[in-house]
């Protein structure tokens, strides 16, 4: 499914969730509830926000950026855990009053069966994004999908404990059960903007790097290769490498080989981008002999 498409269903999906669960609050009057309710408004701006991103990474390079557009992902995946972090700071303010002075719960059963409608749809939502994350590569879905996964766990903690707090009437647990989704929010956001700030920073891609190795030497036809450099800008991965031929090779000869070595690795990494620089062997800094055949 197309990554768009994907984010556009999202977006439905979210507008219908924050809804249901809006009505949900209104009939139970849970600050539990709306909390969660709350976290949906923040799903369906990260929805948004990663709608936009991949609209604007899929732009072709231009003489700005010759890159291409790619980062637009990981922007939108470092918006989103601001935002998911946000949601926890508004939903600890809104517990402290009922943690302080607790509100019986009204209609709470038909809110809790309104709300446990809502999470079904998330969780089909967010396992079929995960789904589409990992087949396009995407941290935008994989962020985005994960914040739904997250938020599928703390409605069904926040309706499994509501129950609870009804049957005991120990309804301070309303506002507790909100501090702790809060919790869990805030460990989330700060998880996304982790793994977000290890890309922007242009960290080394580990796994990809140890894949690319293997496939250089498994080719055959150069002397040595040295200082391999990776690092991801949305789904692509760019690498480059010194590699040093044989001096007596025709420029004709040594781009065989070199075309060779880059269908192996589109083969093995489809969004890679490699860019190979050729020296001879009078220049060869024998970082990395090539292993012997």
């Amino acid at each position: 499914m197309d990554k768009k498409r994907v984010a556009t269903i999202a977006i439905v999906v979210g507008i219908m969730v924050f809804l249901l669960k809006v009505a949900a609050y209104l009939l139970s009057n849970s600050v539990a509830l709306l909390s969660d309710a709350l976290e949906s408004i923040i799903n369906i701006a990260a929805s948004v926000m990663m709608l936009l991103a991949l609209s604007v990474a899929s732009r072709p390079e231009d003489v700005d950026h010759r890159y291409g557009h790619h980062k637009a992902e990981n922007i939108s995946a470092l918006v989103e855990g601001i935002l998911i972090i946000i949601a926890a700071v508004v939903i600890v303010e809104a517990s402290i009053g009922r943690l302080l002075d607790p509100v019986p719960l009204e209609d709470i059963d038909l809110g809790l069966l309104v709300s446990l409608g809502a999470t079904s749809l998330n969780g089909i939502l967010a396992t079929v994004m995960m789904r589409e994350a990992r087949k396009n590569n995407s941290i935008a879905l994989e962020g985005d999908a994960k914040h739904l996964f997250s938020d599928v766990l703390s409605s069904v903690g926040v309706v499994a404990a509501l129950f609870v707090a009804t049957v005991t009437n120990l309804f301070i647990l309303d506002a507790i059960i909100a501090i702790v989704v809060a919790v869990l929010l805030a460990r989330m956001g700060i998880d996304v903007l982790r793994k977000t700030a290890h890309d922007l920073m242009d960290s080394a891609c580990e796994e990809e790097e140890k894949l690319i190795e293997e496939i250089l030497d498994a080719n055959s036809g150069y002397i040595e290769y040295h200082d391999l450099k990776t690092r991801r800008s949305g789904t692509k991965v760019f690498m480059e490498v010194h590699m040093c031929l044989d001096g007596d090779l025709t420029i004709s000869e040594g781009n065989r080989i070199i075309m060779k070595i880059e269908n192996d690795l589109r083969m093995a990494i489809p969004d890679i981008v490699p860019n190979i620089r050729i020296e001879d062997q009078t220049h060869c800094k024998k970082f990395r002999p090539k292993k012997a055949e």
